[in-house]
């Protein structure tokens, strides 16, 4: 008898404890688990809000792609090709080669990179190997 006081206690006791927990489980069970937290959102909204208001129209017109295609080389912009000689954003095209594209705009030629920091070299030259060495696939 005293053993199924002490469990009712304990059962009761627990109940307590958990019943405010199993109402905010309820609660967070009705959330959408794909959405947002609200304070993410408010965040999000206030860095567009600030860039939007700082840049207007901010525009990406870098040259990303280069095509050769029937012994020809085309600048890809927008989905559409220009060749030598076309205007592409108010600048006439003057050059395309696989690292560069050369712009003539206002009487001035600039060169624009399609790989900004990287410049294609030639290699190294490689030193003869010394005359004792052996190579691997030589039989002694």
């Amino acid at each position: 008898m005293m053993r199924s006081r002490w469990r009712m206690l304990t059962l009761s006791s627990v109940l307590a404890v958990l019943s405010p927990a199993a109402v905010t489980a309820a609660d967070d069970a009705s959330r959408d688990p794909t959405a947002w937290p609200s304070s993410l959102k408010a965040a999000i909204a206030a860095e567009r809000a600030a860039s939007a208001a700082s840049s207007a129209e901010a525009v990406d017109n870098a040259i990303r792609q280069v095509v050769f295609a029937g012994g020809r080389a085309y600048v890809v912009q927008r989905g559409r090709r220009y060749g030598v000689g076309e205007s592409l954003d108010g600048a006439r095209i003057v050059r395309i080669t696989e690292q560069a594209v050369w712009l003539r705009e206002a009487g001035q030629i600039r060169r624009e990179p399609l790989y900004g920091g990287v410049e294609k070299r030639p290699p190294a030259p490689v030193a003869p190997a010394a005359s004792g060495a052996r190579k691997s696939k030589e039989k002694p």
